[in-house]
């Protein structure tokens, strides 16, 4: 005995505590449906470490605690204890006797004990595998195991075979092998590419390492031209701007005369602009006198204008009134016509209404005669019929005399009618048999159809397969190429992050001062940053607003004059060269002109430069210092129409990085294409981070694709191998309908044959109703005299309906004309009412209209006196002869005035052409003074940038300079030399210091990553072997165990079945890996042909899967076994079978069986039983086999 008892507390149906003893042999536990019965098998699959809910028919794992009844509470936990005996020390642990528990709490919580102990669920799957037991393994074999056997697909039924033989431990030993040779293969790939990109950053760097040296080269020419440059210009300075100062005297000594010119006509323009203005004060004086007169003028006209609207308006109401007069009067004599009309046709409506009560009268009376008549016709008409009806008696005693002969006849007519029945069902058959062959022949043909299109169909499916296979591997690849882009963008990260925390394109004293501040929190305390730290702005801006900054770029910004002199001092310890910085509080911005604000309206203007940048408001005087007065234009073409036309106002600057100084200097050609790289680095940076943002969303989306086309690719091949299962029915249903088209092609047959049997019969019983009808002629001649003394009644009986008839339809006519005489009655008494309402209206109507021509007759009379007095008025409101000549003489004056206006005008504007003359002269000559002093600030400006210049790329003054003085310098040539010199480093491109340094660096990298890739190969190699090894061992322990297990499968079968053939063979069809061979089982029960288990019954199938996993149980014996219900779809005979070999088979294993059949409960050694006395809950009771019906009820027991 290896398992001795079960014990359960709260497990599902199990609310009480419950112990279960087991011993050897076989063990039953038997109860009615829904008791409870499978929930022990449940129990141990639990402690046995199963995690799913769902196996345990459950939705969450806290449903296997006991949920409570009506009358009980829920349990807050649920333990289950398994204890096993192990004085043979079955387990390797040193007790007798080992109990597993496994407890859960519905809080989540869960405990797993060993001998009361707490322990881990890995130290029981260990301690229990290392016996064979598991919950995977076959310690538990339920219905479903049976089904799964029955039903899979040959790969799939494969599975049961590894689990059995061992094999499937070494399936997860491969799997993580496969995947840890795919993930080297990955490793290696991205090796492969970093390798690839190593190279071809090597190349590049070679390169820049030769620019390195040659700009080393150029930059030592191009400092001895600029420092001499610089000494020659310095010495020459004097001479050039005394020159100037003399032409700004000469100009000064022009403008003061041009000026006292300008004075005189100021005085002369003075005296013009007084006559104008007495003349304007005349003229006001004037205007007003005539607009006195002529507002009088106006008052008078419109006051006349007034009264003679009103006129026209009291004469528009005579006319209305009259109008209304007129149709008043025609009104009322129309109302007279109507009235005299109505009248009349009341005294007709009264005579035709006397007319109609005397008609009513006559017809009442005449309705009243023939209503009499018609009742007495209908009470004779009944004594008639009295009398038809005894004449009715007498014919029917003749009828009874001959029934002894209508016996004979009806006896005939019933076998008649037997035969012809008998004949319908033959034919019906007939039909019937006929109809399903015909549906067994279209049903054959639609498989035949199917068949015949099997190749097209297969060729369809596997098209799918193919074109699922192709757009997996395309995602496969551009999924490759993504992570191979997302690698590319990493590295130009990096590199621009580098370059930006190695202050690349800096000044080497500005990049060493910035790496010192990265170090020196103190230094670093004191710089804000360079302008392209605190300056950014749009792509399309940047060449342009840092050829607007300049040399400024290389600046930096400091938030005090303290920090800037305390930084200038550090350089000055450390000999760390020369800095410009910008203290934030000592910066004072510049200002917009208002010449530069309203260029902005001019076409090809972009923007102030100030305002196209992006900065924090604490920087504004430094980033208004450097771009005040600044105009973005598109292009050089606008740039230099808009400086036309605003002459040294303001700089431009176009998007190429073309210049127009105000002192309208032009500066511009061909740009480096590194050209703003330091204000670019930023944006580079972010650039690379988006774009590595967006493959990788690329790369999830082509994931998900690629899962998604996994998914159709699987749901294809399923639906491919649905095909061939489909094809495999058809072929066999084929065979069944042409056996069953044959056998109805017998019985239609045997249907005629009846047919024509049955039609000879009823012609031999038709001539004997023939013979038994002559004799019946007699008997019919006695009736024909009472049929025509009926005959005779019947005509009289219709000729009294006629008549009776005829009086109702006089009736009915009378009826129908005093109705309608009664209808004409009150439409004539409705219109007498309605005329009668309609006079009392026309006269009440006539009589108001009477009164209103009245009331409006004395209108029109006061009307006409009001117009009298309005005319009158009119004549007194005209104007006088003296008014108007008082008008026209005050006009005349004021021409005259007007004229001596325009005469001081014409004499103002030339005074004004002479002032513009000498304005234009003054303006001329203030430009040739501010040329000077623009050439003088230009030497000046000149003088001090290349001093800048000098002092910041050089670190030299005019003092120190004169160490590199060459006295055969020649100056005349030096701007060109200059000039060509930085056209050759500006060819050079974008000068990267660092490139040897960073060419070994990188040729390091790349001999490790040689290295590197050499171990990748090295590693795939070992796990292909050892890949290949473990298939090796996995192929021959899965075939070794495979053939015990079939030669077990093969034996058993017969003894179970008493005879036949059973074998399993390996399918290798469309299987390129002999690991993954589907499983066919193909038997033959005693006296049929061999065939598969697919078509097999249904009871066969379940009986050759048991003999299968009895085979797999002879071939790895169990400790203990539980089946639950195997043998449920077996018939009596084979559950016996099943019984008695399962007894034999307990020698070796303990068998616990949980079922409803008889035959297994006669072989068990010891019967349970499960009852649910209180609903709800379980209880186990020990029970014989003669009393389960009675304690456990009555479908307990299934024979």
């Amino acid at each position: 005995m290896n398992f001795k008892e079960i014990q359960l507390v709260g497990f599902k149906s199990f609310a009480d505590k419950t112990t279960i003893k087991f011993e050897d042999g076989v063990t039953c536990i038997v109860g009615p449906n829904g008791c409870g019965k499978s929930n022990v098998a449940d129990a141990v699959r639990w402690v046995l470490g199963e995690q799913s809910a769902k196996t345990l028919r459950g939705s969450s794992m806290q449903d296997v605690i006991f949920g409570g009844t009506q009358t009980r509470r829920q349990l807050s936990f649920c333990e289950v204890t398994l204890v096993f005996d192990n004085a043979n020390r079955m387990f390797d642990i040193a007790y007798d006797e080992v109990a597993m528990t496994r407890r859960l709490y519905r809080s989540g919580e869960s405990e797993y004990l060993l001998n009361g102990q707490s322990c881990r669920l890995k130290d029981i799957v260990a301690l229990l595998h290392g016996v064979g037991i598991g919950k995977e393994g076959y310690s538990i074999i339920g219905q479903g195991k049976v089904e799964q056997i029955m039903n899979a697909k040959p790969e799939d039924r494969r599975a049961i075979f590894e689990e059995a033989t061992g094999v499937m431990k070494f399936k997860a030993q491969k799997g993580e092998i496969e995947r840890k040779l795919e993930n080297a293969k990955d490793n290696l790939t991205v090796f492969v590419q970093r390798m690839d990109e190593a190279e071809n950053q090597l190349r590049p760097l070679e390169k820049q390492a030769e620019t390195a040296k040659k700009f080393r080269a150029y930059s030592e020419q191009l400092k001895h031209e600029e420092v001499n440059a610089y000494l020659a210009r310095y010495d020459n300075f004097s001479y050039e701007t005394g020159r100037q100062r003399e032409k700004i005297e000469k100009a000064n000594d022009r403008l003061t005369s041009v000026e006292e010119r300008l004075n005189a006509l100021d005085g002369e323009e003075t005296a013009a602009r007084e006559a104008i203005a007495k003349a304007d004060d005349d003229l006001r004086s004037l205007n007003e006198k005539l607009r006195l007169f002529e507002v009088s003028m106006e008052h008078k006209t419109g006051e006349a204008k007034v009264l003679s609207e009103r006129i026209q308006s009291y004469n528009r109401q005579l006319r209305t009134a009259s109008d209304d007069v007129e149709y008043s009067l025609r009104r009322s004599a129309e109302i007279d016509r109507l009235e005299a009309a109505g009248k009349k046709r009341a005294g007709e409506n009264a005579a035709r209404a006397g007319e109609i009560e005397r008609g009513c009268a006559s017809l009442e009376k005449q309705l009243a005669e023939l209503t009499a008549r018609v009742t007495a016709f209908e009470r004779l008409s009944d004594e008639k019929r009295a009398s038809e009806l005894s004449s009715v008696e007498n014919l029917a005693d003749v009828r009874a005399n001959a029934g002894s002969l209508s016996a004979r006849q009806d006896a005939v007519g019933e076998r008649i009618g037997e035969v012809n029945t008998a004949l319908g069902k033959a034919r019906a058959r007939q039909e019937e048999y006929s109809r399903q062959l015909a549906a067994c022949r279209s049903e054959r043909a639609t498989c035949e159809k199917f068949l015949d299109e099997k190749p097209e169909r297969e060729t369809a499916l596997r098209g799918k397969i193919a074109a699922l296979e192709g757009a997996g591997k395309k995602l496969a690849q551009d999924i490759a190429d993504c992570n191979t882009s997302v690698l590319n963008l990493q590295n130009n990260l990096e590199m621009y992050v580098n370059l930006k925390n190695r202050f690349d394109g800096y000044r080497d004293s500005v990049r060493k001062l910035q790496l010192s501040a990265q170090k020196d929190p103190e230094i670093g305390r004191r710089i804000r940053g360079a302008i392209a730290d605190i300056v950014h702005t749009d792509k399309q801006y940047e060449v342009a607003i840092e050829t607007a900054v300049g040399g400024a770029m290389q600046n930096l910004v400091t938030a005090t004059q303290e920090d800037a002199r305390w930084l200038i001092e550090y350089l000055k310890r450390t000999n760390g060269g020369i800095v410009t910085f910008l203290p934030v509080d000592a910066m004072r911005p510049r200002g917009n002109s208002r010449e530069v604000q309203a260029a902005l309206r001019e076409e090809g203007a972009m923007g102030l430069a100030d305002e196209l940048v992006q900065y924090d408001p604490y920087y504004a005087n430094i980033v208004r210092y450097l771009l005040d007065n600044t105009l973005i234009c598109d292009t050089i073409g606008n740039a230099t129409r808009i400086a036309r036309k605003y002459p040294r106002s303001f700089k431009l600057v176009t998007l190429d990085g073309d210049t127009i100084a105000s002192s309208g200097a032009m500066t511009g050609g061909s740009r480096r294409r590194e050209s703003g790289n330091l204000l670019a680095g930023e944006r580079r940076i972010k650039e690379c981070e988006e774009g590595i943002a967006a493959k990788k969303a690329a790369l999830e989306k082509y994931r998900a694709q690629l899962e998604e086309a996994n998914a159709q690719l699987a749901a294809e091949r399923s639906a491919y191998e649905a095909f061939r299962q489909k094809v495999q029915e058809e072929a066999a249903n084929f065979a069944a309908l042409s056996q069953r088209a044959a056998t109805l092609e017998g019985l239609l047959a045997d249907a005629g044959r009846d047919i024509s049997e049955y039609e000879a019969l009823l012609e031999k019983l038709s001539r004997t109703a023939d013979d038994l009808k002559s004799e019946a002629l007699s008997a019919e001649e006695n009736e024909e005299l009472l049929k025509k003394i009926r005959s005779e009644a019947a005509a009289d009986a219709s000729a009294r309906q006629a008549e009776g008839e005829k009086l109702r339809k006089e009736r009915d006519a009378l009826q129908e004309k005093l109705g309608a005489l009664r209808i004409e009655g009150a439409s004539l008494a409705s219109a007498r009412e309605s005329d009668a309402e309609t006079m009392q209206r026309l006269r009440e109507e006539r009589d108001s209209l009477l009164r209103k021509v009245d009331e409006t007759r004395a209108a029109i009379a006061e009307t006409q006196k009001r117009i009298e007095q309005l005319k009158h008025e009119e004549e007194r409101a005209a104007l006088t002869e003296e008014e108007q000549a008082t008008v026209n003489k005050l006009r005349e004056r004021l021409a005259g005035v007007e004229e001596q206006k325009r005469g001081i005008s014409g004499q103002q504007a030339k005074l004004a052409e002479e002032k513009r003359g000498l304005l234009t002269q003054q303006m001329t000559l203030s430009e040739e003074k501010h040329a000077c002093e623009l050439e003088i600030s230009r030497a000046e400006a000149s003088l001090e940038n290349m001093k800048q210049r000098i002092d910041e790329a050089y670190g030299l003054t005019y003092e120190s300079a004169q160490e590199l003085r060459d006295e055969n310098f020649d100056i005349a040539q030096a701007s060109t030399r200059i000039n060509s010199l930085k056209r050759q480093i500006g060819a050079l491109g974008a000068i990267n210091q660092n490139a040897e340094e960073d060419y070994d660096n990188l040729l390091a990298r790349y001999t490790e990553m040689q290295t590197q890739k050499e171990d990748l190969d090295k590693g795939i190699s070992d796990l292909t072997g050892v890949l290949e090894q473990l298939k090796g061992e996995m192929q021959k322990k899965f075939d070794d165990g495979f053939n015990e297990i079939n030669a077990n499968f093969s034996q058993i079968f017969r003894e179970l079945f008493g005879g036949g053939k059973a074998e399993m063979q390996l399918d290798y069809t469309d299987c390129d890996d002999p690991l993954n061979a589907g499983i066919e089982i193909v038997v033959s029960p005693p006296g049929k042909k061999l065939s598969k288990i697919s078509l097999l019954s249904g009871g066969e199938r379940a009986f050759t899967a048991i003999a299968i996993l009895f085979a797999i149980l002879k071939s790895r014996p169990m400790p203990f076994c539980i089946l639950d219900e195997i043998e449920a779809a077996l018939d009596e005979a084979n559950v016996d079978r099943f019984a008695r070999y399962l007894k034999k088979f307990s020698k070796d294993t303990q068998f616990i069986v949980i079922t409803h059949r008889k035959p297994t409960m006669n072989q068990a050694d010891i019967l349970f039983g499960v009852t649910m006395e209180e609903k709800g809950v379980s209880k186990v009771v020990s029970v014989k086999l003669s009393e389960v019906e009675e304690k456990l009820g009555g479908d307990t027991v299934v024979a």
